[in-house]
Formats: C-alpha cells, structure tokens, sequence
C-alpha cells in the first residue's frame, strides 16, 4: 500500500466522521439505507467502542458505522476517531488496543499468523494462539503466541515495545528480537535496539476505563528511581502535544482530580524533555442514564404466562452492557427483578402479578462499574386475557325510552 493511498484512507475516514456527525440533524428526516454487508468471514468482534468507530468493508469503496457488539471482517479497514479508543477480540485469541487517530486494516489470511497493518496511530496488541503480526509503512513486529507490544507509528518510523513474551521487529530485510521489558525502532533499513526505560508505570492499569465521577480523583503511581528534575505530565492526546500538568515525579505518586470525561495520557519526563517511562492512557466514560423507550410511562403491557416482554432504551457511548430492573414501588424498595443484558433491547418473561410495575436501567459493565439509573417509568400488567368485546346479535333492533 502506497503513502499516498495511506494518506487518502485516513482523509476519507476523517471525513466520513464529520459527515456522520453532520447527518445526525436529518436522520429522523431521512431513512437509512441498509449498510453493504461483508463477503469475508467474521474474524473479530469490537468488545469496546467508546466514540462512533468507522470501517470500510473489502467490497465497498465508503466508509460507514462500527459500533460496539458489531463483527469484523476479513480485509476490513477500522478508524478511530479523535478521543476515541477501541478494542477487537478476535477468533483465535488475538486482541487489539486500537488508540485514537489509528488506521487499521484486518489483512486476509497469509498463512497460520494473524496479520494486521498499522497504517496510522498505534495500538496494543496480545497474540492469539498462532502469533501475530503487525505491519507498518516502516518496519514490521512478529509477536509470539501470548506475547504482548505496543507498537507506534510516527512519520517513517516504527517503535515496538514488549511488555510480555517475545517479538520479532523487522525493517529494510533487517531483524532483532526483543524481550519483554525492552524496545525498538525500525526505520528505513535498520532495526536500532532503543534504552528500557527506567521507569515503571503502576496504577492504573494500561487502558484502563472507569465511569466519571465528578470531583472524584485518579491516582497515578510509578515504580523506579526518576532522575532529579523528572516530571509527571499529563495530555489529552497521545503526542503529547498539548501538556495540559506537569507535576514533580519524585514521589511515585500523584492524585489527579478528574476535571471531565474521555482519554487522558500520562508518561514521566526527565528534566530535558526525554520519556523515561512508557505513554499509558486511561477513559473517564461519563456517567449518564440511559432513556426509557418502550414500554412508556403508562402504557399497558398483556403479558400471558410465558410471553417474552419487549424493553427497549437508548444506548450509551462506550457501554454495552445494562440492568433491567422491575420494581412495585416507584422507590425500587425492594427490586424485585433484575437481569443483565447486552444491548439496548431485551425480552424478558415477567412472572409478576398484574398491577401497576416500575421498570428502568442503568450501565453495569465489568471494566466501568455500575452506572447511575434512569428515570423509572410505570406500566400495567395483565397476565389474563383482556375479553373481546360482546357482539350484538340484533343490532337493527332499537329500543326507545317509555
């Protein structure tokens, strides 16, 4: 693939982002056209999504929608957007940490290895059972089966770094392996062997995503000895670009207050400028109640023994998973069901008495917590059939008041 049709696919997906944002006005005018369905087998599925991702499917020549729950394809092209991140499971055990601003293409198969191309941005990636291997414009890594590297892409150079296992980078017909803990640069026709850092990120986790909570605090910790004059500096964006704090990093620790949701970057700095630790990030996902769609505030609901009752809400960005629960009390006091579900729809079998019931839900993923709950809405429930209405034998008959 040519720089220059590199350059083109990460114009058109910026494009097509703008222009989904743009249409989002005449949706409710304007009915949407089926999306073009994949010819290539399902190989992944996107697991988080915390902004509208964008994908082009090997038959079409347009970008359209990926969100969260969706499949992925063989021969696939995925854009993240600016502030967004994403994460891929694949078949074969193989996960992908998609950053923001990154291009990814899912390659057809060339054999045992999972081979994906980085064309812009960077990713994390763990390596299923046979291995992985991600190529870029600039040099290439071959990841073990378990292995685990972070690789960046930045102009016309390739930097791998090994967290676990083992990789191969490769660049201009040149190769070096690289142990966990260790890095390297590819460029041009040369593999350089780059200095461990010598400082370790602790806490949080690397990627890790929390929901917002307003005035509540993220702690940062580090493990290692910083040299004098070392700095914690924080961004909004992975280049670190924009540093919006810089704190002093000479005691393992710091305690930032989380001013507002979405992805925040964090490294530690010697006195001249220079990384001395890896770039981790961590998503503040803010923290709002879904919408209760169906059933709606009043509406009766016939449900005989063993119908499955439709709910429906609206989505939240980057969650996919909610609970529904139902309660007799406009309180909740006691919940008397609760069920978890992915998505924003769900048939539930309602072994309730009739009368009047109190439905809502709220987020409740693993890796984000438990959210705040919507506004609840009351509906009735029959369990018996409602009797048709009595039918007139002689309705010509009129009957007059003496």
């Amino acid at each position: 693939m040519s720089r220059a049709a590199t350059e083109r696919d990460v114009w058109l997906a910026g494009a097509a982002t703008l222009a989904a944002a743009a249409a989002i006005g005449w949706a409710v005018l304007v009915p949407a056209e089926p999306l073009a369905e994949s010819t290539t087998p399902v190989v992944a599925q996107v697991k988080v999504a915390s902004a509208e991702l964008r994908v082009r499917p090997s038959s079409t020549l347009g970008w359209r929608p990926l969100a969260r729950g969706e499949n992925v394809h063989d021969a696939d092209a995925i854009f993240v957007p600016p502030g967004g991140e994403a994460q891929l499971e694949f078949s074969d055990g193989t996960v992908l940490i998609l950053d923001e601003h990154s291009l990814v293409v899912v390659e057809p198969p060339r054999g045992a290895t999972r081979t994906v191309t980085l064309r812009q941005g960077s990713m994390s990636g763990t390596a299923g059972k046979t291995g992985l291997t991600v190529e870029t414009s600039a040099g290439s890594a071959t990841l073990q089966s378990g292995a685990v590297a972070h690789v960046e892409l930045n102009a016309q150079q390739v930097e791998v770094q090994v967290t676990k296992g083992a990789a191969k980078v490769g660049a201009g017909g040149q190769a070096a392996e690289v142990s966990a803990g260790n890095r390297a640069r590819g460029e041009g026709t040369q593999v350089q062997a780059l200095p461990a850092f010598t400082v370790k990120l602790t806490t949080p986790a690397a990627n890790w995503r929390q929901l917002y909570r307003p005035g509540a605090a993220v702690q940062l910790g580090w493990a290692g000895a910083p040299p004098p004059g070392a700095r914690l500096q924080v961004a909004r964006d992975r280049l670190f670009a924009f540093v919006s704090r810089e704190l002093d990093a000479s005691g393992g620790r710091a305690e930032l207050p989380s001013s507002s949701p979405g992805v925040t970057w964090w490294r530690l700095v010697s006195a001249r400028g220079e990384p001395i630790s890896e770039s981790r990030r961590y998503t503040l996902v803010e923290d709002v109640a879904p919408n209760l769609l169906s059933p709606q505030e009043g509406e009766v609901v016939n449900a005989p023994a063993g119908t499955l009752v439709p709910f429906a809400w609206t989505p939240l960005p980057g969650v996919s998973h909610y609970r529904l629960e139902l309660s007799g009390s406009k309180g909740f006091e006691p919940v008397q069901l609760a069920q978890e579900f992915t998505g924003s729809t769900a048939r539930v079998r309602l072994e309730l008495n009739e009368g009047s019931w109190f439905w809502r839900v709220r987020a409740s993923d693993d890796d984000l917590g438990e959210g705040q709950p919507s506004a609840p809405a009351r509906f009735r429930l029959i369990v018996k059939a409602i009797p048709e209405a009595p039918e007139l034998l002689n309705p010509e008959i009129e009957v007059s008041p003496e």
